[in-house]
C-alpha cells in the first residue's frame, strides 16, 4: 500500500508539477518526497503580476517506535524582497494530514490542520572559481487551535536547508526539520525532527 502511494505521488509531482521540481530526502528512519511548482514556469500564468508557489511533501517514518505518515499541500504568493538581491519571500497556507502511531507514547491518531506558511529563499550571487550555484531556504508554519481539527490542538513546523547545483538541473541538499503536532492530550508531541539529505531534480 505504501509503495503504491509513493509511486502515485511521484507521478503526480512529475506530471502536475513538471515545470518545477521533485526532491527525495532521507535519514536513518525517514523518507520524504517533495514537489514544488513556481508559476513563472507556466506559460498560462506568466502574464500575472502575482507569483504563485505550490508546495507538496509526503513523509514516511518507520522505526521500532514510530510508524507514521504525513501529507502536506500548500500554496503561497512569492516575490522578491525589495532592496535585497537574491532574496525571495513566500506567504501562504498549507493543508496538513498526518497519522501518528507511536508505541512509546501510546498514540494512534489522525491529525489535520491548515497552518499559515512563511518561506524565505536566498540565492548567493555568482561565486568565483566556477563554484556551482548555492542557495539557502527557511520555512516556518503555524496553526493555532482555530486552524487545527479533530484531536489536534495546534501545529508548528520549522525547517532550514541549503543546496548546491552540482550539475545542470540537479541539486544536492541537506537540512533540518522540526514538526510539532499539538494533540489535545499532548500539546508538544514531536511528530518528527532531525537532519536529512537528498537530491532534487528541477525543470
Amino acid at each position: 500500500m505504501l509503495k503504491k502511494m509513493l509511486i502515485t505521488l511521484l507521478i503526480l509531482c512529475e506530471l502536475v508539477y513538471a515545470q518545477s521540481g521533485v526532491g527525495v530526502n532521507v535519514n536513518r528512519d525517514d523518507l520524504e518526497i517533495e514537489g514544488t511548482l513556481d508559476s513563472r514556469n507556466l506559460a498560462i500564468l506568466q502574464t500575472s503580476s502575482t507569483i504563485f508557489l505550490g508546495d507538496f511533501n509526503f513523509i514516511n517514518i518507520d522505526n521500532d517506535i514510530k510508524n507514521s505518515q504525513f501529507f502536506g499541500a500548500g500554496i503561497g504568493a512569492t516575490n522578491r524582497l525589495e532592496g535585497v538581491d537574491g532574496v525571495e519571500l513566500t506567504f501562504g497556507v498549507k493543508f496538513i494530514l498526518s497519522k501518528a502511531e507511536d508505541k512509546r507514547k501510546g498514540i494512534d491518531k489522525w491529525f489535520s490542520s491548515i497552518p499559515l506558511m512563511g518561506m524565505i529563499n536566498y540565492k548567493f550571487p555568482p561565486l568565483m572559481f566556477n563554484i556551482p550555484p548555492v542557495s539557502l531556504e527557511g520555512k516556518a508554519l503555524y496553526a493555532p487551535g482555530a486552524l487545527a481539527f479533530g484531536d489536534s490542538n495546534s501545529y508548528s513546523e520549522f525547517r532550514i536547508s541549503g543546496n548546491i547545483e552540482m550539475i545542470e538541473n540537479v541539486k544536492i541538499y541537506a537540512g533540518y526539520r522540526n514538526i510539532i503536532t499539538g494533540y489535545s492530550f499532548n500539546r508538544n508531541y514531536v511528530f518528527n525532527n532531525g537532519f536529512y539529505g537528498g537530491i532534487k531534480y528541477i525543470y
